[in-house]
């Protein structure tokens, strides 16, 4: 899901319950959940759950078995929690709801000529994983961990945008000039700030420490490093509170969501083994529960699914790449670091680097298809994605 441009109110939306006036200086936080309360918490209270059991296996656990345990929770939340499966739900939506695909002029092909772009991609991985086995694993990384982490930081922005939209038409003050600033240096600023870490500064204090994700590059920045990026997100979160608590009244909702934002993007610095767990699965849960209701009809259409076989059908169209997930993670070399869920065992048959290789070519035509169906700045696909949202004018 791509950056958002900031939500515009559609007009009050009215309430079932009176709010009581606000008192001078108070703060008072309104319960606008922008899917249901319990598919808001879900989106954070799962992935911080793995996160926790994770951080046990840390604190109790000798350190080869926490490291297994780490990287079992990695897998979860890439396979289960949908990081890597979700990326399938985009082409069914495509398949239930054509007006997705057909908002702006020229998106068919646009989209068209990306997906066969990134099947060239996925082919040019599956002849370097003949050529060099080392170099092919290296591009895999860096590839997916640069424009996943993007994917995913955009996807914060948009829900953040959703929660300012479903604000606004409960007649709550639009954001603050700060707030929308800070919305639009989030995703620059965030992958910047994650991606140095992850890849140049080194994993720990411990002598000879190598980087999170050495690609071969070594450590090119001390774990001294470390501080100065903890004070840049530090700052940027203090900033964005302070702009989004100081009218006095809040969607306690949005707030929670952007507590999960900090926790997660936090965690992904102070300790990455930690954050790879809760970046991926908040990501993952969020495209389920956005597509759930992407795929919803809405009045006037002619349904090709019903509510009911929805759930069931996501569930089948992301049983394949599971599959590979479960071949990869449990009979080759066990659950990889990172958002890598790939192990190096990818390499061991003919058949498996080809279906591999297609997966990743379905990944990368996912990045490609969701950066034109959210550019909610063209006001075509802003109407058709409201509408499927549910958050369109009422």
């Amino acid at each position: 899901m791509t950056p958002m441009s900031p939500g515009v109110a559609t007009g009050p939306e009215p309430e079932h319950e009176q709010d009581a006036p606000a008192v001078p200086g108070s703060l008072r936080f309104r319960r606008l959940w922008l899917f249901s309360p319990g598919a808001d918490l879900a989106i954070l209270v799962i992935p911080l759950a793995l996160t926790l059991a994770a951080a046990g296996a840390s604190a109790f656990m000798a350190p080869l078995a926490a490291d297994g345990a780490h990287r079992l929770m990695a897998w979860t939340a890439q396979n289960i929690l949908g990081n890597a499966t979700h990326v399938v739900l985009t082409f069914l939506l495509f398949g239930v709801h054509r007006d997705v695909l057909t908002a702006a002029p020229n998106q068919p092909r646009n989209i068209l000529a990306g997906s066969l772009a990134m099947l060239l991609v996925g082919a040019a991985l599956f002849f370097t994983s003949y050529a060099d086995r080392a170099v092919h694993l290296f591009a895999v990384a860096v590839i997916f961990n640069v424009f996943g982490m993007h994917h995913t930081l955009s996807q914060h922005r948009g829900l953040w945008s959703l929660h300012g939209l479903r604000g606004g038409q409960a007649g709550l003050p639009a954001p603050s000039p700060l707030e929308r600033r800070l919305q639009q240096l989030y995703v620059p600023l965030l992958l910047s700030v994650l991606l140095t870490r992850i890849f140049f500064v080194a994993e720990s204090a411990a002598p000879n420490a190598p980087a999170y994700l050495d690609v071969g590059q070594g450590v090119v920045l001390p774990w001294q490093t470390l501080p100065v990026l903890i004070g840049i997100w530090l700052v940027y979160f203090l900033l964005l509170f302070r702009a989004v608590l100081r009218s006095g009244t809040a969607s306690g909702p949005k707030v929670l969501y952007l507590l999960g934002m900090a926790t997660a993007t936090g965690l992904a610095l102070v300790a990455p083994s930690w954050g790879y767990v809760m970046l991926p699965g908040m990501h993952g849960l969020e495209y389920y529960v956005l597509s759930a209701r992407m795929l919803e009809p809405r009045e006037g259409d002619a349904p090709r699914l019903g509510r009911k076989l929805i759930w069931p059908a996501m569930v089948v169209s992301m049983l394949p790449l599971l599959a590979l997930g479960v071949v990869h993670g449990f009979l080759l070399d066990g659950p990889a670091r990172g958002s890598l869920s790939i192990s190096g065992g990818a390499q061991a048959h003919p058949l498996l680097r080809g279906l591999t290789s297609l997966g990743f070519a379905v990944v990368l035509a996912h990045y490609f298809a969701d950066a034109f169906i959210f550019r909610f700045r063209i006001p075509s696909i802003r109407q058709v994605m409201l509408r499927r949202l549910g958050l369109g004018a009422r």
